[in-house]
This record gives structure tokens, C-alpha cells and sequence, in this order.
């Protein structure tokens, strides 16, 4: 179950986003904390905005919540990851360009405003297929 946290985030603390998540799951807060191999009374301590989780307790969190660690990293350390939060998302929202969109045949491929030759146009996608095979997976 794929759950966003960005509705949750926007007038609440760390606490109050985990208890809502727990709650909508129908969870305990002992079924969470053996399951995430965390003390309740740490759990409880977070869920009152006590204390705040460490980055590895939020990492296992969002892992068992099935969740991008990155929205809950970004209410408990806005400074650190809010950020980086927000790169991820622009990036995500941008416009997807295709490899094979970019190279194929009905697509002009330019080089300071001059469009480039057939022979050219195949040599480009031959290298960058070349660095795709390359990478390690």
C-alpha cells in the first residue's frame, strides 16, 4: 500500500503524521514498535512529539508504512531534507523525454542550432546506448 504523507505533513509534526498513519492502518502502537523493532515507549514518545525519531528509526518506518522516507525525513528534519524533498519532486513532475523519442527517426536532434547529420544523429545514439549498457544495474 503506496501511501503519500504530503497532505498529512503540511500542519503536522512527525508525531502527529505517524499517529495518523498508524491509526489508518487500524495499528497499535505495540503492533508498530515490534514490527519496526522499536521500543512503545520510544514510539509513544514520538507520536507525542516528545522526542523526534532518529533518520534510521524514520527509514524503517517508512519502509513498514510502504512510504517515501523522504516525506517523513522532511517533517522531522525540514532543515536536512526538505530540500532535497523538493528537487525530487520538480524532477518528478517534469516532462519525461524518451532516449528513443530524442534519437529516433522522426525527431531533429540539434547541436547549436544546426540539426545534425543522419550519420551523426546514429553515432550520438550509438554512445549514448553505449553508457546506457555500460552502468551497472
Amino acid at each position: 500500500m503506496k501511501r503519500s504523507v504530503v497532505k498529512l505533513m503540511i500542519t503536522n509534526g512527525v508525531g502527529s503524521v505517524l499517529r495518523q498513519i498508524r491509526k489508518s492502518r487500524g495499528e497499535s502502537i505495540v503492533e508498530v514498535a515490534k514490527a519496526t523493532h522499536t521500543s512503545p515507549a520510544s514510539f509513544t514518545k514520538w507520536e507525542n512529539d516528545q522526542t523526534i525519531p532518529s533518520e534510521r528509526s524514520i527509514r524503517k518506518l517508512a519502509e513498514y508504512y510502504q512510504t517515501d522516507p523522504l516525506e517523513l525525513l522532511g517533517v522531522a528534519y525540514p532543515d536536512k531534507y526538505a530540500k532535497q524533498q523538493e528537487q525530487e519532486k520538480a524532477a518528478a513532475e517534469g516532462s519525461t523525454i524518451r532516449i528513443e523519442d530524442l534519437i529516433g527517426n522522426n525527431s531533429v536532434l540539434t547541436y547549436n542550432g544546426s540539426p545534425l547529420s543522419s550519420g551523426t544523429k546514429s553515432l550520438v545514439a550509438a554512445f549514448i546506448a553505449g553508457l546506457i549498457i555500460s552502468q551497472p544495474e
